[in-house]
């Protein structure tokens, strides 16, 4: 299981990004992920249907297409926090119980 090697929860803003590889150096391109109706999570670039539906989670991928990074827009919202833990237990990649915790702490896996 790949852990994160930093969290981040924005000072001004409820954004928090979950960090498995450094951004500065592996960050490629940007995805969405998306609920399904089934209740699974769903990887959506552009083109893939869907494009009108807003999304508050971002998947930051490397040029190999490896999990470099997770955004959550606003992790005041229960939803869109269940939505980046569930891809990340379906990618083995380990997610902070609380993402302030692991923040104010300097201990990602809080």
């Amino acid at each position: 299981m790949r852990k994160p090697i930093r969290v981040t929860v924005d000072d001004s803003f409820p954004v928090a990004y979950i960090e498995y590889r450094d951004f500065d150096h592996e960050g490629y391109g940007t995805l969405r992920l998306l609920r399904e109706p089934d209740g699974s999570v769903r990887v959506y670039g552009r083109g893939d249907g869907r494009e009108d539906e807003g999304t508050g989670v971002h998947l930051d991928v490397n040029a190999d297409d490896d999990i470099v990074g997770i955004e959550i827009i606003s992790i005041d919202e229960p939803e869109l926090v269940a939505i980046a833990r569930d891809f990340a237990a379906e990618n083995d990649l380990a997610f902070p119980v609380d993402i302030r915790a692991a923040t104010a702490a300097g201990d990602p896996a809080a």
